[in-house]
């Protein structure tokens, strides 16, 4: 088997190799060609810096990377490894793996990422073995429309990019919730008379559902979750991957969302 880079590869390839790879994963990811580019793209991932396994002519294996910097951080970001099911134990993973942080290294990124559904004790298993260590765990959550939608005196202001990055943006958080992997994301502060809560970013969809990536608060959480649920009290908010360490994930659970999917989130100094 040989190891290529996915910027000498076909993107016909790459999609065959990933949705093949996928196909029998718990979560269905498996795309067309317009989708998988739209999610490269977006995520910030490059075939530059990913790979492909071939057996002879036949693509088995896939990691899509990515590398950026966070917080002054040069940071490399594993977006996705899939193993044909029938070369599953036979060292593809342990390629990809491999091929992957000898490339962060030569790009001199200082940390590297990744995300991994957790009950896939395979996978997490493989990446420990190369050093990656569960740092927290994320959960995607999930709130219904209704709840505590009573009026509240607090606005959703909306603010730049920038004025959040300057304002409120602190605290870790993974690769996807990051502003510059969020497609059209949208920006807020939420105020009272006197003060900024906090923050939220967050995106919208045709049908009116909410997946919030970030929310930026000590002590207001719970208010700033009530203020963008009376905004928008017909609809379904998703929060995705938030870390269970942090006063988000305890808004959230105040607010009564429920967990409906939890990720491990590994790191490795490189």
């Amino acid at each position: 088997m040989k190891v290529m880079s996915m910027k000498d590869c076909s993107f016909d390839q790459a999609l065959t190799s990933w949705n093949e790879g996928f196909q029998d994963y718990s979560v269905q990811i498996q795309m067309e060609l317009d989708g998988f580019l739209k999610m490269i793209s977006s995520k910030r991932l490059s075939p530059a810096y990913s790979f492909i396994v071939y057996d002879e002519e036949k693509p088995v294996g896939i990691v899509l990377n990515g590398i950026q910097e966070i917080d002054g951080i040069k940071t490399a970001y594993n977006g996705g490894t899939a193993v044909h099911p029938s070369y599953r134990k036979r060292g593809v993973g342990r390629l990809l793996v491999h091929s992957s942080l000898s490339m962060y290294e030569k790009e001199s990124a200082t940390v590297a990422t990744l995300e991994a559904i957790s009950d896939n004790r395979s996978a997490i298993a493989l990446y420990e073995r190369y050093g990656y260590q569960v740092v927290d765990h994320l959960h995607i959550m999930r709130s219904t429309p209704g709840g505590d939608t009573g009026e509240t005196p607090n606005r959703l202001e909306s603010i730049s990019e920038g004025e959040w990055k300057e304002q409120l943006s602190k605290g870790e958080y993974p690769w996807q919730n990051q502003p510059f992997s969020i497609d059209k994301g949208e920006f807020y502060k939420v105020t009272d008379a006197e003060a900024i809560l906090g923050g939220l970013v967050f995106t919208r969809n045709e049908k009116g559902q909410i997946t919030l990536f970030q929310l930026q608060s000590e002590h207001k959480g719970k208010e700033c979750l009530k203020t963008l649920r009376s905004s928008y009290p017909d609809a379904t908010i998703t929060a995705f991957n938030m870390p269970e360490t942090s006063s988000a994930y305890e808004a959230l659970m105040k607010a009564g969302f429920e967990t409906k999917m939890q990720q491990v989130w590994m790191k490795k100094v490189l």
